[in-house]
């Protein structure tokens, strides 16, 4: 069966056509098998000027037909096109589309007569041998005879305009397959040095970053026992949390002064003003004013405070802070019994400024106000 099968598709090769057929959805198409045409460099030329000859050719490549082109006749170091002399040649990479794919040969010439001045010189008749090659059942592939396809006449014209039979005088030059190539060489190259190029940058930035994280300067101990923004904002929006749940139940002087301690620290952040830090040693209690911030396990503890007024606070940068520091110092020294209302809105205030102030110190944002700051460094280092 399998013989039968082998012979049957040989047979079918041996008598195959020289059309092609392509298949569409469920429709058969009429193709050509192999189109080729020539282009010349220039329209004229003179005795012993060299120019430009190129074959191209387009050949049906699909899944079912493949068209298997001899090139052994078509080197440059093989053709002959009398009266035209060889003068060598290239075969750049075929290029490949859907159903298609594209050969090229470019050849030099030079044509040396001297009975041809004001005349078309034809290009010799030139064949291009091929086979069709079909798979059949099984994925087995058969080669079809050997088929030839006569290339389209072309002619050059010594010392003359245009010859007679050009057609395309209006067309521009196309690239040949060699410029694609140096092209598409060209462009990966850039690719490859725009990658190098941004990988230097992203190197930059990093050991920007780098510097910026790094100690430059030896840092006091003093310094170092310092609790930093973050931890303490940290520790002011904790006990507003615990202030509010716990005045549900009602407002006493004691938790007016909590919420008064931790709203001047905040609003010490939110106008820039100092704040007051104090390590914890041995016994030390809070006194009033002062929030005790925790900066982790094994670490020592501080006391904070801060120094805002609603005399100094103003409303301009940081609404609301005055009229809640005021209310809040009246609700812990005064003698007014009914403070409720006043002093749910001024812890509000406090926490809406607290939350703006850990946002402002953010880690994100103090590593932006550090990269901008060492841009302008860089940019003084520069011009200096």
């Amino acid at each position: 069966m399998k013989t039968q099968t082998l012979i049957v598709a040989l047979l079918a090769g041996l008598l195959a056509p020289a059309v092609a057929y392509a298949q569409t959805g469920t429709d058969m198409v009429e193709v050509e098998p192999i189109t080729c045409w020539w282009r010349t460099s220039t329209s004229a030329i003179r005795t012993g000027e060299p120019f430009g000859l190129t074959l191209t050719c387009s050949v049906l490549e699909t899944e079912a037909t493949k068209i298997v082109p001899d090139f052994s006749k078509l080197e440059a170091n093989v053709v002959q096109l009398p009266p035209f002399e060889v003068l060598g040649g290239t075969h750049p990479g075929d290029l490949v589309t859907t159903g298609k794919r594209f050969f090229q040969f470019d050849y030099r010439l030079r044509l040396l007569a001297e009975d041809a001045f004001g005349d078309d010189v034809a290009v010799p008749p030139l064949e291009v041998s091929y086979r069709v090659e079909s798979k059949v059942a099984g994925g087995e592939s058969v080669q079809g005879r050997d088929q030839s396809y006569a290339l389209p006449r072309a002619a050059i014209r010594l010392i003359s305009l245009v010859p007679d039979d050009t057609n395309d005088i209006r067309e521009a030059a196309a690239a040949p397959f060699s410029a694609i190539e140096s092209r598409l060489s060209r462009a990966n190259l850039f690719r490859t040095i725009a990658g190098v190029l941004f990988a230097l940058a992203g190197l930059l930035v990093l050991l920007m970053l780098f510097g910026m994280l790094r100690r430059k300067t030896p840092i006091s101990e003093a310094a170092r026992v310092r609790v930093g923004p973050r931890t303490i904002l940290g520790a002011v929006a904790g006990e507003l949390a615990n202030v509010q749940r716990a005045s549900r139940g009602g407002w006493t002087a004691e938790l007016a002064g909590r919420a008064l301690s931790a709203l001047r620290i905040a609003g010490s952040f939110a106008t820039g003003r100092a704040v007051g830090q104090r390590p914890v040693k041995g016994m030390d209690t809070a006194v009033e004013g002062e929030l005790l911030v925790s900066r982790g396990i094994g670490r020592s503890k501080a006391l904070v405070s801060g120094s805002v007024t609603p005399e100094s606070a103003p409303e301009s940068r940081a609404p609301g802070l005055a009229d809640a520091l005021r209310a809040l110092t009246i609700a812990r020294y005064g003698r007014v019994e009914q403070i409720g209302s006043t002093c749910d809105e001024a812890v509000e205030t406090a926490i809406r400024i607290t939350k703006q102030q850990r946002s402002a110190h953010s880690l994100i944002s103090e590593w932006s106000n550090a990269f901008v700051q060492s841009l302008v460094d860089l940019r003084k280092k520069v011009w200096s």
